[in-house]
């Protein structure tokens, strides 16, 4: 009887780090699935209704959860004929102010919450939004990131929300770019 009642402590403990995780493509739900991330993304991502003609649009909700941390993720990208993208990607420089150095972390110097202001994934060059306006980031809890790709005329805008985390793993090269792959879980 004691047997059993460890195997099944050691599953439940072993399901319990493992975590569980689902994501939604749901474009219906975007900003409004009722997750905490909705709220801090509003204020960054664009409302559909506002958005220009586009050629394709998809979109990724990632949720993550162990004992004890929730990590949620947005994705949206947009395709555009070639006038329409470079018409969408000058307005990103006026809505938006950028990061323009990297964001060291309050408690260990030696460690970054935004290890990269600027990185690129494939076709696409990514930037981390700044604080401005309504937006208020909250390094490297909550935050945006915006990418483009000339070679795809698409945006992509990300956002990440995560209030347990205490700064970005600086492994390998390309540490951003390692970031977004491990949370947001979309192939640019």
């Amino acid at each position: 009887m004691r047997k059993r009642y460890l195997v099944i402590l050691v599953i439940v403990l072993i399901l319990s780090f493992a975590g569980c995780s689902k994501s939604s493509t749901n474009i219906k739900t975007y900003l409004n699935s009722g997750a905490k991330i909705d709220t801090y993304a509003k204020d960054c991502m664009p409302a559909i209704d506002d958005l220009p003609k586009y050629r394709d649009i998809s979109y990724k909700y990632n949720y993550v959860s162990t004992i004890m941390f929730e990590t949620e993720t947005i994705t949206l990208n947009i395709s555009y004929d070639e006038e329409t993208y470079e018409n969408e990607k000058k307005k990103l420089t006026e809505k938006y102010k950028f990061l323009n150095q990297k964001f060291v972390s309050n408690f260990d110097e030696s460690k970054y919450y935004i290890p990269e202001y600027e990185f690129s994934m494939n076709s696409y060059n990514f930037k981390v939004v700044d604080q401005n306006g309504d937006y208020k980031a909250e390094y490297p809890k909550s935050f945006c990131i915006i990418g483009t790709s000339d070679e795809k005329k698409s945006v992509a805008y990300l956002y990440f929300y995560d209030f347990d985390l205490d700064y970005i793993e600086e492994y390998g090269d390309n540490p951003m770019a390692n970031f977004v792959q491990k949370y947001f879980k979309y192939d640019f």
